[in-house]
Parts: C-alpha cells; sequence; structure tokens
C-alpha cells in the first residue's frame, strides 16, 4: 500500500511504476515498458465516412475528414448481439484462454447499429494503448447513451471479436441539439493478422452498462463540418 498509493519505496526511493502486459488471447505474452509513454503507440487517425449508395456500412480510413454525412440508428433497449461479455466470467476466462467470443457482425441489424470498416490489413498490426473516438450525434430525447465496439473482423467469414468498447451518456441536453461525443475506448493490447479489418460498431444499448435512452427512438450520428467524426488508434505493424 505504501508503494503504489503512500509513495514510499520503504528504502527512501522513489517507487517506480511500470507497465507490464499481455496482449489479448495469448496468456503466455508478457510485454514490459518502463512507463506509459514507452509502452502506447502514436495513434492514428481513422475518419468515418458514409455509407456509399447501395451499401450496408461505411469505410474508415485515414486521409481527409468526411463531413456532412447522417447515419440512423433506434434505440429499443435491445441492442445487437455484440455485447461486451454474453457470459461475464465464463467470456473472460475463455478469452483468457485464447478462445475469444466470435460475432457473426454480417448477420447485425443495421437498423440498431452503424457500422464502418477498414480496407483488409497489407501487414500484421498491433493495436496498444488508449484509442478515442469522436462522433456528434442528435437525439430525439433529452438522454442519450451510445456504446462504441473495435473489432477484429475477418472479410472472408464476416465474424468478429471484439478488442476495446466504451459507452457514453449524456443526460439533460436539449432534444433535437447536435452533441459532439468525444471519449476514450478502454486502452488495448492486441495483434491482427494480415488481411483483417478493424470495424468500428456504434449501437445504442449494452446489458453490461445503464442505458439512458427513452425507448423507442432514433438517434443520428452525423460529422458537421470542422468537426468531423473520427477514432484514433494506437497502431503499428508487428515487429
Amino acid at each position: 500500500m505504501d508503494h503504489h498509493l503512500g509513495g514510499n519505496a520503504g528504502d527512501g526511493a522513489k517507487p517506480h511504476f511500470g507497465v507490464r502486459s499481455e496482449y489479448m488471447h495469448n496468456l503466455l505474452s508478457d510485454v514490459h515498458h518502463p512507463d506509459w509513454d514507452s509502452y502506447a503507440l502514436p495513434r492514428q487517425r481513422f475518419h468515418l465516412a458514409d455509407a456509399p449508395a447501395g451499401q450496408r456500412d461505411a469505410q474508415m480510413a485515414q486521409g481527409r475528414p468526411q463531413p456532412g454525412w447522417t447515419r440512423s440508428i433506434k434505440a429499443t433497449g435491445q441492442g445487437t448481439e455484440v455485447v461486451v461479455a454474453p457470459k461475464l466470467v465464463q467470456t473472460g476466462a475463455t478469452e483468457r484462454l485464447g478462445l475469444p467470443h466470435v460475432y457473426q457482425t454480417a448477420d447485425l441489424d443495421r437498423g440498431l447499429a452503424a457500422i464502418w470498416t477498414t480496407a483488409p490489413l497489407a501487414q500484421a498490426m498491433r493495436v496498444q494503448g488508449e484509442l478515442e473516438v469522436q462522433v456528434t450525434v442528435k437525439a430525439q430525447d433529452r438522454n442519450v447513451t451510445i456504446v462504441a465496439y473495435l473489432m477484429d473482423c475477418d472479410p472472408s467469414t464476416g465474424k468478429a471479436t471484439i478488442i476495446t468498447h466504451a459507452p457514453y451518456t449524456v443526460t439533460d441536453r436539449e432534444a433535437g441539439q447536435d452533441i459532439t461525443l468525444n471519449f476514450p475506448l478502454q486502452p488495448a493490447h492486441y495483434v491482427l493478422a494480415k488481411g483483417r479489418q478493424l470495424q468500428l460498431i456504434i449501437d445504442t444499448h449494452d446489458p453490461f452498462f445503464a442505458d439512458a435512452n427513452t425507448t423507442p427512438s432514433t438517434i443520428e450520428i452525423i460529422s458537421p463540418q470542422d468537426i468531423e467524426s473520427y477514432i484514433d488508434i494506437p497502431l503499428s505493424t508487428l515487429a
């Protein structure tokens, strides 16, 4: 307690707090860094775009911001099949053993979720550090909850696993007003194979979190000029 909370290493020296981590789904990995700054990778920005005509999903890609689009999702109190953990203890235990829960994201109800996907990765990559999402929402009610999930998706099957996630709730705001949300996702340490895709899913409900939405209602996700929507990901090629 003295060392971690009291700032006393016990020998008069200043305590040293390093970073030790294992990347997801690999119990035998053991990565050490002297501090957070040396552990976390620089973040790369992926801009969220509109879904092209005739397509259900949009791309997220580096390059120029993508303003001027709107995507609508319904808040029904049910959400999609993507949840933090279908069975909290069991799901967590199997993930530690390298058997993550698999979601068929190709089959998700697009009326309940908005989805953005990168092009297939040209080489193996690693996510390591803090992530951040920015989106602007317009809700029919004074309260709004959204839940963001970053997924590792296999484009050949449409199956995906969760890399990280976070909910965000705004209360007592004027109904119909644009609200720009900028929030972190849980820090992650994850390895992606060559050919996989990063996939961002935003829906309105996860039983793991409190839900402030009035149901049924519609939430619009928009990308205004100069405050465009994006996700920042600490990403680099796998050394």
